[in-house]
């Protein structure tokens, strides 16, 4: 992921801090969205995909550390960095065991908090390319019927070197993956192309991810099966008789098209109602705040693409 297109949620009581850190970020290129209790962050989290949490320490409802566990419930892999005007040591270990990736004592310089943000959406790449790359170095190794021992007999690097390439755990410099391409007798280009493009991807009816609400009808089918790329989704929303989308309303960036399949939804736009029947398509900018719920006591299903390019 490229940090510029990073999803940050700010979670702090401090309205006036939290708008700073809002267009301290946005500033930097990032989308951001803020809220002032946990409860109203883990209803974020269901509805949007957040790479960082930027969380108090103190907050009215849980204390950071319950934060961090009730976070981690809901988006596992979002990464929380926690924020605090009260830190010392028993803290950090505590927010650390519970799952944060990193500790910023307030009042804290701009530069701080970016190169915090900066340093962990990269890691994050830097980890992914890495491991992507020792598992090509490893399957081609393999394909050719070479052992760890005659490779490093070949290319002249220790085999601890190498088997911590193939792993991932340290990067190799331009120099090395030259010495083991040449060892294996494949030009280094192949080390990098580590996925084919693909002209179709199917998705199988019983493979589809579903987002179930608690205690209601409600749910959500995603049609495609890798919803890693969050900018763009294609779902089916079920809703059961007066039942809606959301507690509350959403916004995001970009737009959405509806294609009612089934019943009747009655699209709230902020302070505007619009019925959509069976048959009918809707379509609006997705920053106007926005769900949907079955009109008529009837259930209904609506089928949704989500653009936020």
């Amino acid at each position: 992921m490229v940090f510029d297109k990073a999803n940050i949620l700010v979670v702090d009581d401090d309205q006036d801090l939290s708008e700073f850190i809002v267009e301290l970020l946005v500033k930097d290129g990032y989308k951001v969205s803020a809220v002032t209790n946990i409860n109203d962050s883990l209803s974020k989290l269901k509805n949007d995909i957040f790479d960082i949490v930027l969380l108090d320490l103190k907050l009215p409802d849980v204390n950071g550390s319950q934060g961090i566990t009730e976070i981690k419930k809901v988006s596992p892999h979002s990464k929380v960095i926690i924020l605090t005007g009260y830190p010392s040591v028993d803290s950090a270990v505590s927010t650390m065991k519970n799952g944060a990736i990193d500790y910023l004592k307030k009042p804290f310089k701009n530069e701080e908090l970016l190169d915090i943000i900066r340093s962990n959406i990269n890691l994050e790449v830097k980890n992914n390319i890495l491991s992507k790359l020792g598992e090509k170095i490893k399957s081609i190794r393999k394909s050719k019927g070479i052992k760890i021992k005659q490779l490093s007999t070949r290319s002249g690097l220790t085999e601890s070197s190498i088997s911590m390439i193939e792993n991932g755990k340290i990067s190799p410099s331009i120099t090395t993956i030259n010495k083991i391409a040449m060892a294996l007798s494949v030009h280094p280009i192949e080390f990098f192309e580590i996925e084919k493009h693909k002209k179709w991807v199917v998705t199988r009816k019983g493979e589809r991810e579903k987002l179930l609400f608690d205690n209601s009808d409600n749910k959500l089918e995603f049609l495609i099966k890798d919803k890693k790329d969050y900018r763009n989704e294609i779902f089916i929303s079920y809703l059961g008789a007066n039942q809606k989308s959301f507690e509350e309303y959403i916004t995001h960036e970009g737009y959405k098209f509806g294609y009612v399949l089934s019943g009747a939804v009655e699209v709230e736009l902020g302070n505007e109602k619009v019925r959509v029947n069976e048959g009918d398509t809707i379509f609006f900018e997705a920053i106007i705040p926005h769900l949907w719920k079955s009109a008529d006591n009837r259930e209904s299903s609506t089928l949704w693409v989500v653009t936020r390019e």
